[in-house]
């Protein structure tokens, strides 16, 4: 099955992907390549409607609130990372995001 990040995922599906890029950017050794898994990761996460992200934040559903809290999470672990990497640009934006998913 092949995702298109053109369109809009589902939130458990774009963290899905989104967890997927960490992990190869965490193992890679290539710096470049990091970035680039970091930032298909950030796209992915990025393609939720923000309707639904809005639905989310506001829920207060147990399962809402894991998967917003997963997302942030995400968001936080490549910031960190993106940090280590010297892209602090890219990484201020994944802490804001931390913020409006938290």
């Amino acid at each position: 099955m092949v995702l298109s990040l053109r369109n809009v995922l589902a939130p458990a599906a774009a963290l899905e992907v989104a967890k997927v890029h960490l992990k190869n950017a965490r193992e890679t050794e290539n710096s470049e390549l990091a970035l680039t898994f970091c930032g298909e990761a950030i796209t992915a996460l990025s393609r939720i409607r923000r309707s639904v992200r809005k639905t989310l934040v506001a829920s207060s559903c147990a399962e809402d609130r894991s998967l917003r809290n997963e997302i942030a999470a995400t968001y936080l672990e490549f910031g960190r990372l993106l940090d280590r990497l010297e892209s602090r640009s890219k990484a201020k934006a994944c802490y804001m995001n931390v913020e409006k998913w938290g």
